[in-house]
């Protein structure tokens, strides 16, 4: 795979037979399927802790995922449908976020209604123990506590219901599907003879070059829910067979620049794939040396100088890659996030602050597409998750805001409308968990993204209202600044009631309500006023506006 293509599915999600790698073969680190799985202990989101050992005798579906990761959001209600209809005394799901803070976990899963074991991998320990590479990744665990399926991409229901079948009955899971056929085809090792004259073999190499990136973009078109899924470790470990073999066919006629760069490139995708990151840097730094705008090998060697916390290195590399692309938002906001992550804030800032400008110029221009829309607000949220860790929750808070303002102009049917809303609110709500003041009630406003609730009335303005504070803490919400001829009503708990209601708040400490503004006729909508909520509980008092 190409070392950009590793970089972006990283967070992104994205087999007729189960894979048997060849004898001695090198393999990436961590479980394989039919081996046992690697023990666990790790605290959840409501102050216990889960083993592996703990869940022994069930079968358990382990679910890696992040709140950034598009394919996590989008995979969730089919989640949230397998566990109501597989989750029980013998089946155990358990979530894994290794990303994250506990509070934007737990912001998460109140509004999505997470049923489930949500547990906290601060340390990434489990990350580490099973090689966990991409967001999402499904394990599923038989009751003997042996790794049955590593499943890659969103997983839907029927997958997840035919792995717990497969892993009660003691076996491997299985993906079949017509794309995992295309690519066993294109990968198979009898299509690509090395041999011959000189100008024959390297014929061949480029066969080989070029299906190794066919297989990347095949990838990245699978469809899950179309019945077309990929067994990504299979597919990779093909891959990186024909790679290794590519190598070796290369590294003797590679007299040229060109030729080397190619080498050295296949070389550093070979080591990536192995988690040898160290070494993949040297090959990719070697590599960038001889084509300065390389922007693969100026990929890889970020990605890999991430891994390794080289951070002067990794920095480099993003610096380069801007300088090649300086209008170019993804490679800001690329090197925004890695300067955050190498605490150098002032060069976050600095990053941002050209993407969200260059963003905002595009997505303000007439003639303007949802893309650039979409490309703003994703920079405003990556820019709000930088100032959550650097310390300043007013500056987070604001890109949050910017982030939900520009959401609200896509189109309800674009994909990226509900996440990224979502998203925005989540990391809001998260702030307000994650404060020092607990004790203190909040309240964030955003439009409903959801299901209608039972008794939602149609023809009106819906928002998801999420509610913090201390757990069982009474609070009176009450709508305020409604034009004359205008309703709020607030909807919970499978009943509605107009202007104020009275909740407690559970043991997580977030409630979602659905708040809806009815206007006086239906005309009316295509003006909605701003309405203000105001919370109180006790001696506190919190608003937010519509």
């Amino acid at each position: 795979m190409k070392p950009a293509a590793y970089r972006l599915l990283l967070g992104l999600a994205l087999g007729l037979l189960a894979f048997v790698p060849a004898s001695g073969a090198p393999q990436p680190p961590g479980p394989h399927d039919g081996s046992p799985a690697p023990a666990f202990d790790l605290p959840t989101i409501d102050g216990r802790r889960v083993t592996l050992e703990g869940l022994r005798g069930k079968t358990v579906v382990v679910n890696v995922w992040a709140t950034w990761c598009p394919p996590c959001q989008r995979e969730t209600p089919d989640l949230v449908s397998a566990y109501k209809r597989l989750g029980g005394r013998d089946v155990v799901f358990v979530g894994v976020d290794s990303t994250e803070r506990p509070a934007l976990v737990r912001a998460f899963a109140a509004a999505k209604n997470i049923g489930w074991i949500e547990a906290i991998d601060e340390q990434r320990t489990f990350l580490r123990a099973y090689g966990v590479r991409y967001f999402p990744t499904t394990y599923v665990i038989d009751p003997n506590g042996i790794l049955r399926v590593t499943y890659v991409d969103v997983v839907t229901p029927k997958l997840i219901a035919e792995f717990v079948r497969d892993a009660r009955a003691g076996r491997n899971g299985v993906v079949v599907s017509a794309l995992q056929q295309k690519i066993d085809a294109l990968l198979a090792p009898g299509k690509y003879q090395f041999t011959g004259a000189v100008q024959q073999r390297l014929a061949t190499i480029e066969r080989a070059r070029k299906a190794l990136m066919n297989v990347d973009d095949w990838i990245g078109d699978s469809d899950p829910s179309s019945g077309n899924p990929v067994d990504l470790p299979r597919a990779q470990a093909e891959e990186n067979a024909l790679r290794v073999r590519t190598i070796a066919a290369l590294r003797p006629l590679a007299m040229t620049a060109h030729r080397r760069v190619e080498l050295l490139l296949l070389e550093g995708d070979r080591d990536t794939y192995l988690g040898r990151y160290a070494q993949g840097l040297s090959e990719y730094l070697s590599a960038a040396r001889l084509d300065p705008k390389n922007a693969d090998a100026l990929q890889g060697s970020s990605m890999c100088a991430r891994y390794t916390k080289q951070y002067g290195r990794m920095l480099w590399a993003d610096r380069r890659l801007v300088a090649l692309s300086p209008q170019d938002v993804e490679s800001l906001v690329g090197l925004g996030v890695d300067a955050g992550v190498a605490r150098k804030f002032s060069e976050s800032r600095f990053a941002f602050n050209r993407a969200v400008a260059i963003a905002a110029k595009r997505a303000n221009a007439p003639g303007a597409t949802s893309k650039d829309i979409r490309m703003l607000a994703w920079a405003h949220l990556y820019d709000g998750r930088m100032e959550a860790k650097a310390g300043d929750p007013a500056a987070a808070r604001a890109q949050f805001a910017l982030a939900m303002q520009a959401a609200i102009r896509l189109p309800k049917t674009d994909s990226r409308y509900t996440i990224y809303l979502e998203q925005a609110q989540e990391e809001t709500v998260a702030l307000d968990l994650g404060s020092k003041s607990r004790a203190t009630t909040a309240v964030s406003l955003a439009p409903w993204t959801g299901p209608e609730l039972p008794g939602s009335a149609p023809d009106t303005a819906k928002y998801r209202l999420v509610l913090t504070g201390p757990a069982g803490k009474t609070v009176a919400l009450r709508a305020a600044d409604l034009p004359k001829g205008w309703i709020a009503s607030f909807c919970l708990d499978r009943i509605c009631a107009p202007l104020r209601v009275t909740t407690t708040l559970p043991s997580t400490g977030v409630k979602v309500i659905e708040f809806q503004v009815v206007p006086p006729d239906a005309r009316s909508l295509a003006h909605v006023p701003s309405v203000r909520v105001i919370a109180t509980a006790g001696g506190s008092v919190a608003s937010s506006r519509t």
